[in-house]
Formats: C-alpha cells, sequence, structure tokens
C-alpha cells in the first residue's frame, strides 16, 4: 500500500515541488515540508479517505487505507501500524513530525521522558545531600565534630559555587551542554571518595566535586524542564525537579537504614549511578532547549526541536516568536552583570526573597536536624522518624504535580505558606509531647511539600524572561548560602533561645512570606514568558 501511495505521488494528479508536496484527498489538502513536518495538518492516527490517483493506463481509485501515516525526508507515506491511543508514535516523533492522537490532542510523551531523563540531576541532587549522615561517624571518626562538620559544608560550599557558574555555563556552552557537566561532577565526586584512600582528604574532595555539580543541577536542570515543557504542562513538569530531590532525599534515607556505617564506599558507588545514566542520556537522546537556539540564530534546529517536544504548529510559532522577541538584540548572550539592573530588580526581589522565605522557614533545620529533634521528643527511634518524614515530604510533592496547574502557583504558595505557618505554631505549643511533635512536624512537611519546596524554583524560570539564565543563578546562590547559614547557626540558637522559641520565629517567617506573595507575586499558570514578562 505504501509502494502504491508513493508511485501515485509521481503521477499528474498530484503536484510534486521541491520542499513540499500537495496530495489531494478527498478534499483535504496536505502540505508536507522539507524534512517531513507536517506544516498544514497532517495528523496520527487518522482515517485516510479515498484517493483518487491517474496511471498510464487510466484513473482508478485506490483502496480505503487506515493506519499512522508519517512523512519521511522522501516526501513519501510510511504506514507504521497502530499504537495506543494518545500516544504519539516515537518513530514518526524522532522525524519531526507532530504526535496526534485521533481527536488530534498531542500527547507530549517525549517532552515528559526528556524532563525525567534530566531530572536525575535533581534525584542526585538529594541523594548526595542525605547520603552522608549515615556513615558520617564512620568516615570521620566517632566525636570528631570538626571533621564531621568539614564533610557536610564542603558539600554546601561546592553548591554555591557551581551555582554561580550555572548562570554563565548554560548561556554560554547550552542547556544540554550544562546537563552533560553537571553529570560528569556529580559522577566525578562519588567515585574520587571510592576510589580514594579512605582517609578523609579524598572524601572531602570528592564531597566538593559533588557539590559544585549539586550547584550546577539546582540552576540547570529546572531552567532546563521550564524551556521543554509545553506551556500548559509547564508548572506539573517543573514539579518533578522538586519532586526527584525528595525521591533521592528518601533513597539515601533507605539506604542508611539498610547498609552498615562501614560500607560507605558500596553507598557512595550507588551514588555514581544516576550521573553516569544522566551524562548517557545528555549525550544520546536529550535536545537543546528551543530557547537556547534561537538565542543562537539556530531558528529552524529550534522550530524542528519545538515540533518535538510540542507537536501544536500554533505554540511552536508562538514559543519561538516569543524567544526572539526575548533573546533579539542581545547577541545570544546576555552579561551577568544586566541582571542587576534597574529595570530587573523587582523582578530579582521576587526570585531571590521566595528562597530567602523558603530557607527561613525552618525547613533545614527539619532537615538537617529531625534525628535530633525527635531524639529529644522522645523517640525510641528517630532515624525511622526522620524516614517517616521523608516519605510525606515526596508525596506531598507529588501533590503539587497534580495541584500546581489547577490553583496555580500564587495560590498554592499561599496555601503552602499558611499550612507551615500553623503547623510550626503546633510544634511551638506542642509542650514536647512525642505524638504531637510528630504529628505537626508531618502536617509542616507536606504544607512545604505542596508549594514552597517546589514552586520557588519553577516560578524563577517563568518569571526571568531573557535573563532566565542569571536569576536561577543569584536566586540558588542566595539558597545556598542561606543552607550554610542555617546548617551553622540553628543549634547553638535553639540551645540559646529554646526550640519553642525557634518554632514561632519559622511561623512568622512564613506570616511574612503570605504578605509578600499577595502584594508582588503574580500568577503565571498558563501564560506564555513573554506574557509573564509584561505583568511585572
Amino acid at each position: 500500500r505504501g509502494a502504491n501511495l508513493r508511485r501515485a505521488g509521481t503521477q499528474s494528479g498530484p503536484s510534486c515541488q521541491r520542499g513540499s508536496e500537495h496530495f489531494s484527498a478527498a478534499g483535504m489538502q496536505l502540505a508536507l515540508t522539507r524534512g517531513g513536518a507536517a506544516r498544514a495538518g497532517l495528523r496520527h492516527h487518522a482515517k485516510v479517505a479515498p484517493l483518487q490517483r491517474s496511471t498510464p493506463s487510466g484513473s482508478r481509485q485506490a483502496s480505503r487505507l487506515r493506519g499512522n501515516w508519517r512523512a519521511t525526508p522522501r516526501m513519501a507515506f510510511r504506514r507504521t501500524g497502530q499504537t495506543r491511543r494518545g500516544v504519539p508514535n516515537t518513530a514518526a516523533l524522532s522525524s519531526g513530525v507532530e504526535g496526534l492522537s485521533p481527536k488530534g490532542e498531542f500527547s507530549p510523551a517525549f517532552a515528559t521522558s526528556c524532563v525525567f531523563a534530566s531530572a536525575l540531576g535533581a534525584l542526585c541532587f538529594g541523594l548526595n545531600l542525605s547520603v552522608i549522615n549515615g556513615p558520617l561517624e564512620a568516615i570521620a571518626g566517632a566525636g570528631n565534630l570538626q571533621a564531621q562538620g568539614l564533610i557536610v559544608s564542603v558539600l554546601l560550599v561546592g553548591a554555591t559555587l557551581g551555582s554561580i557558574l550555572a548562570g554563565k555555563a548554560v548561556d554560554s556552552i547550552g542547556r544540554k551542554s550544562s546537563l552533560l557537566l553537571t553529570g560528569a561532577f556529580l559522577l566525578a565526586g562519588p567515585l574520587i571518595c571510592v576510589l580514594g584512600s579512605g582517609s578523609l582528604g579524598p572524601v572531602v574532595l570528592g564531597r566538593g566535586v559533588v557539590g559544585v555539580g549539586v550547584g550546577l543541577a539546582s540552576s540547570v536542570v529546572p531552567q532546563y524542564i521550564a524551556e521543554i515543557s509545553p506551556k500548559h504542562l509547564r508548572g506539573t513538569l517543573g514539579s518533578v525537579n522538586q519532586l526527584t530531590i525528595c525521591f533521592g532525599i528518601l533513597l539515601g534515607n533507605v539506604l542508611n537504614v539498610l547498609l552498615s556505617a562501614h560500607r560507605w564506599k558500596f553507598m557512595f558507588t550507588l551514588c555514581a549511578l544516576p550521573p553516569a545514566g544522566l551524562v548517557i542520556l545528555a549525550l544520546g537522546f536529550l535536545p537543546e532547549t528551543p530557547n537556547f537556539l534561537v538565542a543562537t540564530g539556530m531558528v529552524d534546529k529550534a522550530e524542528e526541536t519545538a515540533r518535538l517536544l510540542w507537536g501544536d504548529s500554533e505554540q511552536v510559532a508562538e514559543a519561538v516568536a516569543a524567544a526572539a522577541a526575548e533573546h533579539s538584540g542581545d547577541g545570544g548572550i546576555t552579561p551577568m552583570t544586566e541582571i542587576f539592573s534597574a529595570k530587573h530588580r523587582k523582578m530579582l526581589t521576587i526570585c531571590c526573597m521566595l528562597f530567602v522565605f523558603q530557607q527561613m522557614s525552618g525547613i533545614n533545620a527539619i532537615v538537617f536536624f529531625s534525628s535530633i529533634l525527635f531524639g529529644q521528643a522522645g523517640f525510641q527511634n528517630p532515624a525511622l522518624a526522620s524516614l517517616t518524614i521523608g516519605a510525606v515530604n515526596l508525596f506531598g510533592t507529588l501533590g503539587t504535580c497534580f495541584l500546581v496547574e489547577r490553583m496555580g502557583r500564587k495560590s498554592l504558595l499561599g496555601t503552602s505558606f499558611s499550612v507551615m505557618a500553623v503547623a510550626l505554631l503546633g510544634m511551638a505549643l506542642g509542650g514536647g509531647q512525642s505524638s504531637v511533635i510528630l504529628g505537626a512536624m508531618m502536617v509542616y512537611t507536606l504544607g512545604f511539600a505542596l508549594g514552597a519546596g517546589a514552586i520557588p524554583g519553577i516560578y524563577v524560570q517563568e518569571i526571568g524572561g531573557d535573563l532566565r539564565s542569571q536569576a536561577s543563578s543569584v536566586a540558588f546562590t542566595v539558597h545556598w548560602l542561606l543552607n550554610i547559614a542555617i546548617g551553622q547557626a540553628f543549634l547553638p540558637l535553639a540551645n540559646a533561645l529554646g526550640m519553642r522559641a525557634m518554632f514561632v520565629c519559622f511561623s512568622a517567617v512564613c506570616c511574612c512570606a503570605l504578605v509578600f506573595i499577595h502584594k508582588f507575586c503574580v500568577e503565571t499558570k498558563g501564560k506564555t514568558f513573554e506574557e509573564i514578562k509584561s505583568l511585572l
């Protein structure tokens, strides 16, 4: 049948041109452009009406054909077989043709798979943060608090450096190559720890290298996800970044429970597997983002990639035009100093303050010192209670994926900080009862996961506009600096003021966040980057 149809394209009935062919099919005109892209409405899973064609022996009617069709660079139709409803044909996607359901609705399987592949960097982020808790004493030596603090803090210092480097990397070498660089750092760090002599020096060096990778991942991964996600799914897919961070934290806690502290080299070997996968996928599977391709003048390639990711020709044209508007006149790369100019002050302030409120709301005190808090509350197995909190964080973030496109970013952020403020007061007024502390901490963690955890990273990418990479770099640098400060200051302040006073202070920060969000943040749900920019 495919051969008959290709022969039909060579006869006098259809008109054929180099670069495009027009077939008359029961009154429907299909225009195929060079490279097989369907600009005039080619749809998969379509029923093909009877085709009329001329042959040397006269005209005859081709038999009715049903099934999947795709255009090839040779401008021929090929039958590719049936696929499940709503799932795009992967062969068609790889050829640059829209993947559409029978009703013409695009199924973003390719974009979604790219999101989860890139999120391996976020998985390494969470895994490397939490896996060190179990073997820390075995590595540094029991009672050697200085060495333990060095092992923990060197990762945070490296992450700060990685966040600073990320802004320059994504604009100079691209988002895809930055993911590859991120994977390389995240892979090299654990291997340095494992292949070292077992002394403190190689471990500190390896954790520092991992920290640079974590800092890169914290900025590069959410930007990559934001730029490849379909507009109507940008919030949902953006939440995948935080979801995989939470899964990585939980996975690290599970490794600490299942493996003895003296098997820390095996733990670190396992930590090298996800970044190895990220490097492989970045080399052979992940595309460059349309936004960066437009910024560097490769508009045709940007259109081809956008069609692979989104399929909808209207969104492709809209997104490419918006990206071109963002980068018009900037030569593709904007200097880092531009982010600090007066016209971008409001945008940068919102980006940074969201992370200030996120970090100052007490989440790192809960994550870093949950075992100590549970021990003081009388729990017999603090590690198991911490694992419970990690599970709540994971499932709460999963809820964000379903709610963010329904409630919107601003509403969900307000709800999140409201729940956290109430839960923190519950911890302060709980009277030290273990059941009350655990319940309030679970509610607090759930509230954080529903908005304050995931949305600041999404929001920065959405309001950053043509300075998205610079805004992300500055905001995540603030994030890591506060992370270091809270890690160093929390226990001394708690000892001086008391744990209840600290919880009250954290609750007050959440209330301040509510006022800030109401006054300065705009809703970004369902809007293009250009539309969001006009609202600020």
